[in-house]
Formats: C-alpha cells, structure tokens, sequence
C-alpha cells in the first residue's frame, strides 16, 4: 500500500486578509491560530450555484472534498498550515498519456480518426 506524499506550505494573513488557492481533492487546511471562514469551490445544487463555506477556529482543519478555487478570508491576524498532495511521478503521466491514447488505459482512449478512412480527392491546384 502507497502513502501519499504532501507538499506543505504556512501562511501568515492579516485581519481581513484573504488568500484564494486552487486546492486538490484531500488538501489539508490546517488553522495554527486565528480565526478563518473558508469559502470552498463553486459546485451546482438544484440548479442553483452553491458555495459551501465554513469557519473554523484555532486547532480546526478543513479537507477539500473536490479540486477547485478555494477562499481563506481571515477574520484577525491568523497562521495556517495547507497540505496539498504532491502530483503523480513524471513518469506516471508520460504512461497515461502514450497508452491512454491508443486505448491501453480505460477512460483515456483516444477518439477513433475518421479522416483517415476518407478517399483523395483531386484538388483544384493539383495536376
């Protein structure tokens, strides 16, 4: 079983700071000290845009459930701590995208090429 590695970084905001991050699904906000609403990721419900947020005090932390635009506005001087996992090795990515497009890995296969079915045809400056 693999352990997911996570990239950490600290911010320090002012009162009335804010700090807007695009955040992965599993990304860790933890609140060191302060006070902080976060505003999580614009998402659709019942047709209507829907922005969850939450206030979370000293010691709390906030899980990203889903990858998008994510606001941290402080209420006073606060100190958190955001842990977003690291991306896939290099490597992983260049298989997914050689195999994926010939159909090796499901869900990235490439769409069939009809161009290439398709008879010449003369064309007006050809002889």
């Amino acid at each position: 079983m693999s352990q997911a590695k996570f990239s950490t970084e600290t911010y320090q905001l002012a009162a009335g700071q804010w700090l807007k991050l695009h955040l992965k699904p599993g990304a860790v906000v933890h609140l060191a000290s302060g006070r902080l609403t976060v505003a999580g990721p614009p998402t659709w419900l019942a047709e209507t845009v829907s922005r969850p947020a939450a206030t979370l005090t000293p010691g709390a932390v906030y899980i990203a459930g889903i990858a998008g635009w994510t606001t941290l506005a402080a209420h006073g001087a606060a100190t958190l701590h955001i842990m977003q996992p690291s991306p896939p090795p290099g490597w992983w990515r260049l298989i997914k995208s050689r195999f994926g497009r010939s159909g090796l890995l499901l869900g990235n296969a490439r769409p069939p090429d009809t161009k290439a079915a398709e008879i010449p045809v003369p064309h007006a400056t050809s002889k």
